[in-house]
């Protein structure tokens, strides 16, 4: 029998005060998944405000469909996430395998001959999908679990939910953000688990976004070090943010502040 009970526990758990569990009428749920993780909150569109974060780890289960049995498990117990009355509901795929492809190149039904040139096959048990990236003029593609987004299908019926990829959120950010950085190059660096997904850009216009596996600092240092390279930019012109699961005593950040000078913890 799966230890369901011990996985579901949140590894973080945070509300508002203000935070109503009967008014999900009023509220846009926004749930993150990936790999072995689920994150979600819940945000108040009148103001912008987020009331209520939740992240969860279902590391440790039978892959044979863990998706479907933990997230049944969940939505039974949890008192509002299976709520079918959400004002908006948006869900962001967190998966290493994404491609962009410019609008004025973009057919549907090749989505599967995008995605696949850079990984490969498409598994008979993926979805593929694919999101506008705001001011890119851009068609992010993606593959999901399949039976995990026709689980969501059915569980949100009355809102149909919008998929997203976290690289989509990443690079519209980024290029939010270079906006202010008077011709210098903007690098935002996103840690979590074992992966950083660098994303650069310069006065709005995307340079470079990619996501990489890496199991020591040293690896993820060659990662930046190259990346910047083969843009022929010197880190004193680049300005750099972190974001993510990183904190000024990893070492990854006491690697990283060895060589890019201008290098801050974004808000």
């Amino acid at each position: 029998m799966i230890a369901t009970q011990a996985a579901i526990t949140p590894l973080l758990e945070i509300k508002d005060e203000r935070f109503d569990a009967e008014k999900c009428a009023e509220y846009e749920l926004m749930i993150e998944l990936g790999a072995e993780r689920l994150r979600f909150f819940v945000l108040e569109s009148a103001n912008r405000r987020v009331l209520c974060l939740e992240d969860y780890s279902i590391g440790g289960l039978p892959n044979d469909k863990k998706w479907a049995v933990w997230l049944g498990k969940l939505f039974e117990e949890h008192p509002f996430l299976g709520a079918d009355s959400w004002k908006n509901v948006v869900i962001c795929f967190n998966t290493p395998s994404f491609t962009l492809i410019p609008d004025v190149y973009f057919r549907k039904e090749y989505a599967n001959s995008y995605l696949g040139l850079i990984r490969g096959e498409i598994m008979e048990g993926e979805q593929l999908l694919h999101q506008e990236v705001k001011k890119l003029e851009a068609r992010n593609i993606f593959a999901v679990n399949k039976e995990l987004w026709e689980w969501i299908l059915t569980t949100y019926t009355i809102q149909l939910p919008a998929f997203v990829h976290q690289t989509g959120a990443l690079i519209e950010g980024t290029l939010n953000l270079s906006a202010a950085e008077k011709g210098n190059t903007l690098m935002t660096f996103h840690f979590e688990d074992d992966f950083v997904t660098l994303t650069l850009a310069r006065k709005e216009q995307l340079l470079f976004c990619n996501k990489f596996g890496y199991k020591t600092a040293a690896d993820m240092g060659y990662f930046v070090m190259f990346v910047l390279d083969s843009l022929q930019l010197t880190p004193e012109n680049v300005s750099c943010y972190l974001y993510g699961e990183i904190t000024p005593y990893s070492e990854d950040y006491q690697l990283l502040k060895k060589f890019l000078p201008h290098l801050l913890f974004g808000k």
